[in-house]
């Protein structure tokens, strides 16, 4: 069966199965060069069909994440906020309609704003800015027209399901263990927390399901008070936690900590704000800026704990899988792993909204699968992260020889022997190989390396390459098997995502300080397996061979505020506009005059 899951809210999405196995997996706003993009998502369709050599036509079915989605964020794209447009939508639009008895118009305190070339839909079908109803009609409409499909192969899922039944059935322990799984994030079709039970090799079922839980809520207005983009800084407020305490804290902490409680499986408040923005806002006036960050992510840390404790204790299962956009919180998810009663803890990559298209078509390979119902061998566990476009060598040659800019450039084709050199000599290296990653980390193919050994690498690449905030840490790739020598993962956690946090060892200050928090040096690992990515490894490998280090430092290619590279042209364009060294594209590397 060849199904098709497609997320068109933010982090929007393709998503393709094809007898139970993913074979591509794209979020849109790599190929639209656009952050966090919303909509219809073309470009990852039309990509996510070739990769799979099918046509819309050979499409049987298709999955669909969310039922509601306000037209007004069509029609006004969020992506394209500014800071200050986000603090203009709280005191323009929410403060008038909460505190002062007016309803203004969305459409119209963002006038400035309105999109209409990206609205596909027929808007003869919604009432206003707000029919989520009716904007669900027109989008199974075009849905209808755009793949030629009836409306009974059509099905759409709600927010949290699509969240739970990826992360459940992307597991690759499920068919041998029960989980518990935990779904967090900003909202979804009225809820923005949920609670699963997934029996071994069963069908996942919802224990429990709130509009209350609102960590991620929380954690994007304090990101917005800090004067960051409350949909996409969240980890900078994560990265910069570390560097308050109590002295300066305390009194932000105690602020977070009288409000949202854990009540079971579900939340309720000690003091129940009449808007959380404000109410923050009002209450954090004049403390530090490193405290408030301290103080929300202490608060994250211990709700997050208190509720998987509570869903543990409840199923008596201690095999944990946390998804949804406050599962990227990797801090947060270290303090649960941490627990006594947790055996496990799994948190797939893309756990947030880029991920609901998956879990779609996940969802309908189950539910369609011409197999008994109580089983789930419909769908296999997730195989490979490297799910996108590929480009040959003979390709980017051709592209070399006429891409602009390159001119005084030095283009050879070299052994990895030779990269592991210039890596070992300070040289910054982009690298584009194989497969484009799925999700938000970069996990060596389109990635920027360095020598993990040397603090001031992290100074170089903030200041002259990822042109980003100082006290943002970067993370590690890892040959697997040197694992051990540089974090302390008493559990044997699966660290090959970047989407946990461990603790280093001695050999780990000794050998990545650069790739560990400056503060509390902690390791956001990407554990690199030769089976799962064979080139990679080999690069790694050499490395090592050359200065006896097991690791380098890996953060994302791009530029601050643009999405991963994703096509060779992206990849020559950031190389251009940075403070790069050596570009590695497939088996040619591209090196600056006098480099």
């Amino acid at each position: 069966m060849i199904i098709l899951g497609v997320n068109e809210g933010h982090n929007a999405s393709a998503a393709l199965l094809m007898d139970g196995k993913l074979v591509a997996a794209i979020s849109e706003d790599r190929p639209a060069r656009q952050t966090t993009r919303s909509g219809f998502p073309f470009k990852a369709i039309e990509e996510c069909l070739a990769l799979g050599g099918v046509t819309k036509g050979d499409i049987q079915r298709l999955a669909i994440s969310t039922m509601h989605l306000p037209p007004k964020y069509f029609w006004i794209p969020r992506e394209v906020f500014s800071i200050r447009d986000f603090w203009r939508e709280q005191n323009d639009y929410w403060k008038p309609r909460l505190f002062e008895g007016r309803r203004p118009v969305y459409m119209d305190v963002f006038k400035d704003k309105v999109d209409v070339s990206r609205f596909v839909y027929d808007s003869a079908l919604i009432k206003d800015e707000d029919d989520s109803e009716g904007m669900l009609e027109a989008r199974l409409r075009h849905h209808e027209r755009f793949f030629g499909l009836p409306r009974d192969r059509i099905t759409v899922y709600d927010h949290h399901t699509c969240h739970a039944w990826y992360a459940f059935m992307v597991h690759p322990r499920r068919l041998e263990q029960d989980l518990v799984i935990f779904a967090a994030d900003g909202a979804g079709d009225g809820v923005n927390g949920s609670v699963w039970f997934g029996p071994r090799g069963q069908p996942l079922r919802a224990l429990h399901r709130t509009n209350q839980c609102n960590i991620g809520r929380i954690y994007r207005y304090a990101t917005l008070l800090l004067g960051m983009k409350q949909f996409e800084h969240a980890f900078k407020t994560m990265g910069l936690a570390p560097y308050g305490n109590p002295k300066y804290g305390a009194a932000a902490y105690d602020v977070f900590a009288e409000t949202l409680q854990v009540d079971g499986l579900g939340f309720s408040y000690r003091v129940k704000p009449r808007d959380h923005f404000f109410h923050f806002k009002d209450k954090l006036e004049g403390m530090r800026f490193d405290g408030i960050a301290w103080g929300v992510q202490k608060r994250t840390e211990e709700l997050l704990s208190q509720w998987v404790g509570n869903g543990v204790r409840e199923t008596g299962c201690g095999h944990v899988v946390m998804t949804g956009g406050v599962a990227m919180n990797i801090k947060a998810n270290k303090v649960v792993w941490e627990r006594s009663d947790v055996e496990s803890l799994y948190v797939p990559p893309g756990s947030g909204d880029e991920s609901l298209a998956i879990g779609a078509a996940c969802k309908v390979a189950v539910e369609f699968a011409e197999v008994p119902a109580e089983t789930i061998e419909g769908c296999r566990p997730m195989s490979t992260v490297y799910l996108g476009p590929s480009f040959d060598d003979a390709a980017i040659k051709r592209l070399l020889e006429r891409m602009e800019g390159l001119e005084g450039c030095r283009v050879e084709t070299v052994a990895l022997s030779r990269v592991a050199q210039l890596l070992a000599m300070g040289r910054v290296v982009g690298r584009f190989a194989g497969r484009a990653e799925f999700g938000q980390r970069a996990l060596g193919n389109r990635s920027i390396l360095a020598d993990p050994r040397p603090r001031e690498v992290v100074r170089t690449i903030n200041e002259m390459i990822k042109q980003r905030d100082f006290w943002m840490p970067f993370a590690s790739s890892v040959l697997a098997e040197r694992m051990p020598d540089y974090v302390i993962n008493p559990k044997n956690l699966q660290g090959d995502f970047m989407t946990l946090a461990f603790d280093s060892t001695a050999a780990g200050q000794r050998d990545m300080m650069g790739a560990l928090h400056p503060y509390d040096h902690t390791s956001r690992p990407h554990a690199v397996h030769r089976e799962a990515n064979p080139g990679y490894h080999a690069l790694l490998s050499a490395f090592a061979e050359e200065t006896g280090v097991g690791a380098l430092l890996n953060t994302s290619f791009n530029l601050h505020g643009e999405p991963i590279v994703h096509t060779p042209e992206d990849a020559i364009s950031t190389f251009l506009r940075s403070g790069l060294d050596h570009l590695l594209l497939e088996n040619w590397l591209v090196s600056k005059p006098g480099k």
